[in-house]
């Protein structure tokens, strides 16, 4: 995730029991927050930052049984909330709204709402299929509430007719769009970008989300001299002789000088 330029990296079903959460082995992700199952090695979820993230966090929140896991953090002045989640194969209705319910006290600014949520939410574009097992009256509970929080599926967003998904169920042969980021309004002003990527050791597909931060400006690289080569006799002696020979090349030119 660091070669994609990651800097908030979110995973779900990460399977650590709340006694043995290993030490993520990256030197570029160096803040963790996990949200464990205490019983079994089953669920969880964990959000990292990039060590080049120039953030502040302000407050956090973990679901005790591996379910969520929610950030407040400052990033260039502007507060954002980023939420983790990973709903259950059912009662995906009922856990949302306890996790939603539990956010509506919790967030503040920006809010970045991303994970499984193991529902498709637009059958006929979300499931190779065109069909699904979930309640059509489940789906329409699911819709109004991130309606009514002015979350919005920012990659059906950017790809209304477009059909790509990030699972794959071999049960049923067939392929889902269950992982997505859902955005509050105020973000759709920075512009974002959200594009689905390959898997490599999941069976889920990475969902990737890009937004342009105000006030953001890049580093620029600019070349200057090393003044410690001036302190080096080595050094002096050939910017010394190439002085010279520059000199000695050009005395002898008998191009008029310009009036």
């Amino acid at each position: 995730m660091h070669k994609e330029g990651v800097q908030i990296l979110l995973l779900q079903e990460t399977h650590f029991r709340s006694d043995q959460v290993p030490k993520i082995p990256s030197k570029f992700y160096a803040f963790w927050v996990h949200s464990t199952n205490p019983d079994a090695k089953s669920k969880g979820v964990s959000i990292g930052l990039h060590k080049s993230l120039p953030y502040v966090l302000l407050d956090s929140q973990v679901d005790p049984g591996g379910r969520y896991a929610f950030l407040i953090l400052t990033v260039r002045g502007r507060v954002y909330t980023i939420r983790n989640l990973y709903l259950p194969n059912s009662g995906q209705n009922k856990a949302l709204t306890g996790i939603l319910n539990k956010l509506d006290a919790f967030a503040e600014g920006v809010l970045l709402l991303g994970g499984d949520f193991n529902m498709v939410l637009e059958p006929t574009l979300d499931s190779s299929t065109g069909a699904t097992t979930f309640p059509k009256s489940a789906i329409a509970s699911v819709k109004h509430k991130l309606r009514t929080r002015r979350l919005v599926d920012i990659w059906r967003i950017l790809h209304p007719r477009d059909r790509d998904y990030t699972y794959f169920s071999p049960a049923h042969t067939s392929y889902s769009r269950l992982d997505r980021f859902q955005i509050s309004y105020h973000a759709l002003t920075l512009s974002p970008e959200s594009n689905i990527g390959t898997p490599i050791w999941s069976d889920h597909s990475p969902v990737f989300l890009s937004l342009e931060l105000p006030d953001f400006v890049s580093r620029e690289w600019t070349w200057r001299l090393n003044e410690f080569l001036l302190h080096d006799s080595v050094c002096r002696a050939d910017i010394v002789s190439s002085i010279k020979q520059f000199i000695d090349s050009h005395s002898s030119d008998e191009t008029a000088l310009p009036l």
